[in-house]
C-alpha cells in the first residue's frame, strides 16, 4: 500500500471509534502546504480503503470526516493497551508473575517501529505517544522481572535500552539495582555517575529524586535494596510492626508565594470548624494546586497525630485511580499490610471509615476529576480532615469548602524568578523579567520552567530565554519543559477530555488575539447562536481553559483565555486544520467587527439619546478589541478590513469624545464613573487620515 492511503488508515484507526476530520487527514497526509485536489485524492483514496477492507471493519461518512467502525475485526494497538492495563493491575497489585507475563505479550505485539510508512506529518503527531506507552510497559515488565529476582537476565537487556535511551531516569535506576543484586556494586555507583554527567549537559538538569533514592540505598546497603530469596515465586510483603502513615509528598524546595491562601487553608484544616467536609483547591492547570495543598498540610502535621494519607488519584498517562485501589493503599498503611481487606468499595468505605472514627489524620487527594473518585474516600467522623485538589469546582459535593487558586501575581512571579535564578541577574535585567513572567501569564509552572532552564544556563542572559519563547521558528512551548516539567503535558488531559465541539472552539479562539471574548464574537467564529456559543463558553470555562472576565450589556459572558492556554490551542489549531480554514476564521471574526464598528458609528451619527447611549457603551467595552482586530488584521495582511476597521475607529473615537464632550482633539474621554480610560488606542489615525495605511 502506498503511503498516503498508508497514512490515512493509520489516522482512522488510531482515532478509535472517533470521527476524524477531512481537514485533520488533510493535514497529517500532505502536510501545510496541500495540492489544489486534496479534497478529491482524500475521497479517492478512502474508496480504496473501503474495498481493501475485508467485512470485519467499514469506513463510515460522518461529517466533517470519516470514522472507521471496527466489528470482528482486531486492532494491535487495542491488543497492546487491554494487556498493559491487565499487567498494571498486576503490578500494583503484587502479582508480579502476572504482571510480566501480561505486558511481555503487550510488548511482543510490537514488531519494528510503530507508524512505519507512514508520512512524516503523521508519525510526528502520533509517534511519541505510542512509543512512550512502549517504553511505560518495558519499564513495568523490567519492574516485575526485578521483583521476581530475575536480575542476573535483565543486566545486559538493561544496559542496551540505557544507552538507547540515556535520560530516562527510571531506565537507569532499574539498572543500577539490578547490577548491585548481581553483586557489582562498583559499576551501579558509576552508572549513578555517568547518568548524572548526561542529564546535567543535554538538560542541564540535576538526577530525579527517584535515581537518587537507589544511588544512596546502594550507599547505606539498605536491605530493601537486595534480591527477593530464593526461589524467585511472587514477592510477599513481610508483616510489619505498626507504622503511623506519613505519606505527604515533601514540601518544593523552592515555594514562593502564597501567603494568604496558606493562612486560609491552614485555618480550615487546624481550626475548630465541625465535620469531615473537604477543603478543594481548585484552579487551572500548572497553578500550583498540589505545591500549595502539600505546604499546608505540612504546617499542620501537630494537628493530626495518627499520620497523614496521600494519593494521586490522576493515575499515570491521566489513567484515573479508581477509588478502590485507593482505599486498599490507605486501609494497609493505617491497619499493616497483612490485615485482609474488603473486596468491594462499600466494604472498604465502610471499614475505612471505622478506623478513622477515633482518629485524627490528614488526608490528601491529589488531582482529583469528579466528585465519584471523593466520597468513598471522605472519612465519616469530624476528627481527620481532607484536602481535595482539582481543576473542577465540585459544586455537587455536599458541604465542600472552595479555595479557589489563581495565577501568581507580578511580585509572586518575580520573587520566584529571583529565588531560582538569582536576584542579581534579574536586577541586571528587570524591565526583560518583567516581560518574561508576563509572557507566561504568570502561571507558576511556566514562570518555575523559565527559572529552571535559566538556572540551568549560566551563560544565558534573560534576553535569551525571552528571545527564545519569541521566535517564530519555535514553538513557543517547547521552551516551557524541563526534565518531567511540561507545561503542554499539564494541559493536555483537559484538553482532549473535552467534547468536540468545544475542542475546535478553543482552536478557532486562540487564533484570534484579543484580550476578551464576548459571546458575540464567539457566536461568529463558532458559525453558531449566541446561546450556543455561551453553552461552549461555559463547557470551556468549567474545564479551566477560559476565565470569566464578566458579562457584557445583554448579561452574556465575557471570557479571557490565558496566553499559555493560547499558545497550546494555537498548536491544536495548527495541527487540526489548513491555513486556509484557519486564515476563514480569521476573516469572519474581523468582519465581524467592522460590520459592529460601522453599526455603533451610523447610531451615533444619527443622534437618537437611548440608542447612541447604547452605542457608546458597546465602544467603550470593546475598544481594546477593536484595536486588537485592527492591529491582526493590519500585521496578517488583511489589508482591506485593516483600512476600514481603522477608519471606523477614528470615526468612532471622534463621535465619542464629542458625546463626552471632549476638547478639540482630545477623543475617547470616558464618563465619570466608567474607570480609567484604555491606553491602548495607538491605532495610526494620521496615517488613515493621509490614506497611508
Amino acid at each position: 500500500m502506498a503511503e498516503k492511503p498508508r497514512t490515512i488508515l493509520a489516522a482512522l484507526l488510531l482515532a478509535g471509534d472517533r470521527v476524524v476530520s477531512d481537514a485533520y487527514l488533510r493535514e497529517v497526509t500532505w502536510g501545510p502546504t496541500p495540492p489544489a485536489t486534496v479534497d478529491q485524492q482524500l475521497y479517492t483514496y478512502v474508496s480504496r480503503l473501503r474495498k481493501l477492507l475485508s467485512g470485519g471493519a467499514t469506513i463510515l461518512r460522518h461529517r466533517p470526516g470519516y470514522r472507521l467502525l471496527r466489528t470482528d475485526a482486531t486492532l494491535d494497538l487495542a491488543e497492546f493497551d487491554r494487556l498493559a492495563g491487565l499487567g498494571y493491575d498486576a503490578l500494583r497489585e503484587r502479582r508480579h508473575a502476572a504482571a510480566a507475563e501480561h505486558l511481555a505479550a503487550a510488548l511482543a505485539l510490537w514488531r519494528g517501529t510503530a507508524l512505519g510508512g507512514v508520512t512524516e506529518h503523521l508519525a510526528r503527531v502520533e509517534l511519541p505517544r505510542l512509543e512512550e506507552a512502549r517504553m511505560a510497559a518495558l519499564e513495568g515488565r523490567i519492574a516485575a522481572d526485578l521483583a521476581l529476582g530475575r536480575h542476573d537476565a535483565l543486566v545486559p537487556e538493561l544496559a542496551g535500552l540505557v544507552e538507547a535511551h540515556p535520560v530516562r531516569e527510571r531506565l537507569r535506576a532499574q539498572l543500577m539495582t539490578a547490577l548491585y543484586r548481581a553483586g557489582r556494586q562498583a559499576d551501579a555507583l558509576a552508572e549513578y555517575q555517568r547518568g548524572r554527567e548526561i542529564l546535567a549537559e543535554e538538560l542541564g538538569i540535576d538526577p530525579s529524586s527517584a535515581l537518587n533514592d537507589v544511588f544512596q540505598s546502594i550507599l547505606s546497603g539498605d536491605p530493601r535494596l537486595t534480591a527477593p530469596a530464593d526461589p524467585p515465586q511472587e514477592v510477599r510483603v513481610q508483616s510489619r510492626g505498626q507504622v503511623r502513615p506519613a505519606m505527604l509528598p515533601p514540601c518544593v524546595a523552592d515555594f514562593t508565594g502564597r501567603e494568604r491562601q496558606l493562612r486560609e487553608l491552614s485555618g480550615l484544616l487546624c481550626g475548630d470548624v465541625a465535620g469531615a467536609a473537604p477543603v478543594v483547591v481548585t484552579g487551572t492547570a500548572g497553578v500550583g494546586k498540589s505545591a500549595l495543598a502539600v505546604q499546608a498540610a505540612r504546617m499542620c502535621l501537630d494537628a493530626f497525630p495518627d499520620g497523614q494519607l496521600y494519593a494521586d488519584l490522576g493515575g499515570p498517562r491521566d489513567r484515573p485511580r479508581d477509588p478502590g485501589d485507593v482505599l486498599e493503599w490507605f486501609l494497609q498503611a493505617l491497619c499493616g499490610p497483612t490485615s485482609p481487606v474488603p473486596a468491594t468499595v462499600e466494604a472498604r468505605t465502610q471499614l475505612y471509615r471505622s478506623v478513622l472514627a477515633e482518629r485524627r489524620v490528614l488526608i490528601v487527594l491529589d488531582n482529583v476529576q469528579d466528585e465519584q473518585q471523593v466520597r468513598p474516600l471522605l472519612p465519616g467522623a469530624a476528627g481527620s480532615r481532607v484536602i481535595v485538589t482539582t481543576r473542577s469546582r465540585f459544586t455537587a459535593l455536599e458541604g465542600a469548602r472552595p479555595l479557589e487558586l489563581d495565577v501568581f501575581d507580578r511580585a509572586e512571579a518575580l520573587a520566584l524568578l529571583r529565588r531560582v535564578v538569582g536576584a542579581g541577574r534579574v536586577a541586571r535585567e528587570h524591565e526583560v523579567a518583567d516581560a518574561l513572567v508576563a509572557r507566561c501569564g504568570r502561571l507558576p509552572i511556566a514562570v518555575r520552567v523559565v527559572a529552571g532552564r535559566l538556572a540551568a544556563k549560566p551563560h544565558w542572559t534573560l534576553g535569551e530565554m525571552a528571545r527564545r519563547m519569541a521566535d517564530g521558528a519555535r514553538r513557543p512551548l517547547d521552551e516551557l519543559r524541563l526534565g518531567d516539567i511540561d507545561v503542554r503535558a499539564s494541559l493536555r488531559p483537559g484538553y482532549l477530555r473535552l467534547p468536540a465541539r468545544a475542542r475546535t472552539a478553543l482552536c478557532r479562539l486562540s487564533l484570534l488575539h484579543g484580550t476578551e471574548i464576548p459571546v458575540w464574537l464567539a457566536a461568529v467564529v463558532l458559525e453558531t447562536d449566541e446561546a450556543g456559543a455561551e453553552d461552549v463558553l461555559e463547557t470551556l470555562v468549567d474545564a479551566r481553559l477560559l476565565e470569566v472576565r464578566g458579562t457584557d450589556g445583554t448579561g452574556r459572558l465575557r471570557c479571557r483565555m490565558h496566553p499559555v492556554v493560547r499558545l497550546f490551542a494555537g498548536e491544536c489549531a495548527q495541527a487540526g486544520t489548513t491555513a486556509a480554514e484557519r486564515r476563514s476564521t480569521v476573516e469572519r471574526a474581523l468582519t465581524a467587527w467592522l460590520m459592529r464598528a460601522r453599526a455603533a458609528a451610523r447610531t451615533l451619527n444619527d443622534g437618537r439619546h437611548v440608542a447612541g447611549s447604547r452605542a457608546l457603551l458597546w465602544f467603550e467595552a470593546e475598544r481594546h478589541g477593536l484595536v486588537a482586530a485592527f492591529r491582526q488584521a493590519d500585521r496578517e495582511g488583511h489589508d482591506v478590513t485593516a483600512r476600514s476597521l481603522a477608519r471606523a475607529l477614528t470615526e468612532l473615537r471622534t463621535l465619542s469624545g464629542a458625546a463626552h464632550g471632549a476638547p478639540p482633539g482630545v477623543a475617547g474621554r470616558p464618563r465619570a464613573g466608567a474607570g480609567p480610560g484604555p491606553r491602548a488606542m495607538d491605532v495610526p489615525l494620521t496615517a488613515v487620515s493621509a490614506g497611508t495605511v
